[in-house]
This record gives structure tokens, sequence and C-alpha cells, in this order.
């Protein structure tokens, strides 16, 4: 165990400039093409079986998937941002996955890992007061930032390679290691279940950083949020004001392909009186707001 101590301490400096570099250049939901591109730079390099692209993702099975222009403006970000080349044309059009796949060659089960890649909608804070931007690692793409952790998931997973790697000798069975794209939403498992990916797997390992426990801490499991259902809502009805008719007011589509949207709720009602509470949520791009009547 200290061999491997000291194996995983020397690899750290590595993993925190892969962390910051991810970080940088942070990419949204079926957008990870110059993660994922490095990602499998990283796994080649190391000598895993690589699956990429469509091979590991369901066209059909994606979910709030970003328009074309959307995708290929991402794409060619991508590129200018020095995505390996070699790599990057596998993950064009929202494919943006990788499995490797380390095969020990003796008989045993077959494990997996899975970490995610993307970022979340949001702006990163460009100020001396927040340390990315003090050590130049804050994102460059705008409405883009790692705000869960999923660079950290990303250059974790690509330790836990080099640590297979490196063991590989004391090992038995076959690893493969999942990096997912656009779980934000959870929008991206499903595609690579329809795919296959875990077809062949034994035994199953998702991982996130945590908060609220101390560093060097490993909580096992989780309940009830771990499951999500989603749902299209249409509400036909008569188009009304909920401040003058609120019992008509019901007419609203609702459509939620990407994360939980920022929404607010203010009441105006003194103690022991009936009021109305109305909320309003800020629209986001690929999301229908208010459209005409239907009677």
């Amino acid at each position: 165990m200290p061999q491997l101590y000291d194996f995983i301490n020397q690899l750290a400096p590595k993993m925190t400039e892969w962390r910051r570099d991810f970080h940088l250049h942070a990419e949204s939901g079926w957008l990870e093409f110059r993660t994922a591109s490095k990602v499998a730079e990283v796994l080649d390099g190391l000598g895993y079986q690589l699956a990429l692209g469509r091979d590991v993702i369901d066209a059909d099975s994606r979910m709030g998937l970003p328009d074309e222009e959307t995708l290929a403006q991402a794409f060619q970000r991508a590129r200018a941002q020095g995505a390996p080349e070699r790599w990057l044309p596998a993950f064009e059009g929202g494919f943006a996955g990788v499995v490797a796949t380390l095969d020990t060659g003796r008989p045993g089960p077959t494990l997996a890992f899975r970490v995610d890649m993307d970022a979340l909608d949001l702006n990163e804070q460009h100020d001396d007061s927040h340390r990315p931007h003090r050590d130049r690692f804050a994102s460059c793409n705008d409405g883009m930032m790692h705000a869960c952790g999923h660079d950290g998931h990303t250059a974790i997973g690509l330790g836990l390679a080099h640590v297979l790697k490196e063991y590989a000798a004391q090992l038995n069975g076959t690893m493969v290691l999942i990096f997912q794209p656009a779980e934000e939403g959870t929008r991206g498992a499903r595609a690579m279940v329809a795919a296959g990916v875990l077809d062949e797997v034994d035994y199953f390992t998702a991982i996130h950083i945590g908060t609220g426990v101390p560093a060097g801490t490993v909580v096992c499991g989780g309940d009830n949020f771990m499951a999500t259902t989603k749902f299209d809502v249409q509400f036909s009805g008569v188009a009304a004001h909920a401040g003058v008719n609120r019992k008509m007011a019901v007419t609203r589509y609702w459509r939620r392909p990407r994360p939980p949207l920022p929404c607010t709720a203010s009441r105006r009602t003194a103690p022991g009186h009936q009021g109305l509470m109305s909320a309003s949520c800020r629209p986001v791009p690929g999301v229908t707001w208010f459209p005409p009547p239907r009677y």
C-alpha cells in the first residue's frame, strides 16, 4: 500500500494540471468535444482499448441535445482551443463519450467506473477574489463553468486510469472507464446505456466529489435523489394574467431539456390574509415560454 500511495502522490500534480485545463476550457453538456479528445489522447497513451462517439452513444437516446448551430460552433471552438485532431472528429455532432477498457488477461469480473465531463451553463467570476481567476484557469468560454466539479471528476478518472495501468499485473478481470457527457440535467447516461456500454459490466461505480465531509473521506452509497423522472408537460387553456384572472391563468407550456432553471417567487401578503404567489422564470436557449393559447 505505501507504494500505491507514493504513486498517487507523484501523480497528483499532473491531475491538478488536467483539472485546471478542463476548468479553463469548460464545455457544457453534449459539447465536450475538446475535453473528450484530451481524455482519449491520455487513455490511448496508456494503452487502453478505446471506444468513442457513436460507438458508445445511441443517437436516438440523447436527451436535451443543443441545436445544430450550437453543436457546430462548439466543435470549431474545441478545434481552435487545441483539441487533438486525431480524436476530435469522432465526437462531432454531439457524441462526446469515451469508454476505455483494460483487460488484465486473467479471469474475473468486469468493473466499470464512471465519471462525467460537462460544465454548467454559468458565467464564471472574473476578479481577484476568485482563485481560478487569480491563478489563470477561470473558464475562457462564455456561459460555461465547471461549478459542479466535473473537471475534477475527469481528472480523477484519468488518474485512476494511470493507477489501474500501473498495477494491472496485480488485478484480475476487466476494468472499464466511462467518461460521460451531459450529466447535468441527467441527459447523457441514457444514451450510453442504450448503446450497450453497461451490458457486460458486473460491478459499477460512479463518483462525485462531496461537500460537508473532511478531505480524504469516502462516502459510499446514496438514496432517493439519485433517481429522476423527466416530464414534458403542456397545458391547454385560455391565455390570462395570473393577477387578474387567476383561475383562468393555467396556460403554460413547460419543456425543460436543460438543468433546473433559476426561478424566483415573490409574496406580498400580510400575515393572516389571502394572497397570490406568482413564480416567474428566466428563459434560456432551447426552452419555449408562453406560446399562443390553444382553444
